[in-house]
């Protein structure tokens, strides 16, 4: 695995979030977030791993983005989501009459991406002959679609993400460890949301505001009740539970918070025995905490502290007015 010197040359974070629409303070996020942009300039592979639902998608185009292949194209294929017998197809392409229904040829994604980044999601799901496919299409860069006699040269930069641990499937034979090195010549993990406990009332407030406008409803927020819960729940799906989670009870409120009784039921028994009368939390004082303290990391510029919080502008003023927050 390679490493990068802490000299390399890294884009602000601060400007990353806000290009990309990233919200949250956690440290372990912005970790993430520098690791991109230092591998970003180089044509190095990077394996971006975490659990399911941590958003990891975003970490591959930030690094085409900032990249010198930035002007190329950018495709993501989703390999769990093609049919085992027809991904060396999708991915390598084919020519016409090569197997029953190629009525003509067709470019693979590898031919697609020539110039640019391919990034492969759930690279894990590929079967071992895949991997064999795979494995050649990076060390020679070529490609031979299937029908065809000829072979295709590719300049293309390879990204890849995984829910799984590889190299668990590695000992276990399932996943071979020529083509793990090869993808993981730089990782990146993207940390869950129990690791960003800090950060999960930034995004229940920026899902709700999302909801609110899907919606066309106009709830103001959680009752502390609610919040001890949220905090206290694992959250094994991650942003997308709790996207999910937010836009039901969203939809299910009569009043103006989400209260506990909108919680789905998988929050409510995993903390049905948990200590909340000892849980130490105020969902007003930690929220005027959270904007305070975006406003002092854009050095008071309200703009971008409310795309920092997930907020919109008007938001924003609604809070600090709430609030009683001075100007800085």
């Amino acid at each position: 695995m390679i490493r990068l010197t802490s000299n390399t040359k890294v884009e602000n974070i601060q400007t990353i979030k806000q290009r990309f629409g990233i919200i949250g303070n956690d440290p372990k996020l912005n970790r993430a977030l520098e690791k991109a942009a230092q591998v970003a300039p180089t044509d190095i592979s990077v394996l971006v791993t975490g659990e399911s639902g941590v958003g990891k998608e975003a970490i591959p185009k930030i690094i085409h983005s900032l990249s010198l292949r930035k002007h190329g194209k950018y495709i993501a294929v989703n390999c769990g989501a093609i049919p085992e017998g027809t991904i060396d197809s999708e991915l390598f392409g084919h020519e016409k009459g090569a197997f029953t229904g190629a009525t003509a040829t067709r470019n693979g994604y590898f031919e697609e991406a020539d110039g640019g980044t391919i990034f492969l999601d759930e690279v894990g799901n590929l079967s071992y002959e895949n991997q064999i496919q795979l494995l050649r299409a990076l060390q020679e860069r070529r490609i031979k679609p299937i029908g065809s006699s000829k072979e295709i040269e590719v300049d293309i930069r390879v990204l890849a993400a995984t829910n799984e641990d590889l190299l668990e499937a590695v000992n276990k034979g399932d996943f071979r460890e020529d083509l793990y090195h090869r993808l993981n010549e730089f990782a990146i993990k993207v940390p869950s949301l129990s690791e960003r406990k800090d950060d999960l009332m930034i995004f229940a407030s920026h899902f709700l505001e999302k909801a609110n406008e899907k919606l066309h409803k106009n709830v103001q927020g959680f009752t502390e009740k609610a919040v001890q819960k949220m905090l206290l729940y694992t959250w094994s799906g991650n942003l997308r539970e709790l996207s999910n989670t937010v836009k039901r009870a969203a939809l299910l409120t009569q009043g103006d918070y989400i209260t506990e009784n909108e919680l789905p039921e998988p929050v409510i028994v995993e903390t049905r025995h948990f200590p909340t009368e000892r849980f130490s939390f105020s969902t007003k004082e930690n929220e005027r905490e959270l904007i305070i303290g975006a406003l002092h990391e854009t050095h008071n510029n309200k703009t971008e502290a409310a795309k920092l919080l997930g907020f919109t502008r008007k938001t924003l003023y609604n809070k600090l007015k709430a609030y009683n927050i001075d100007e800085f």
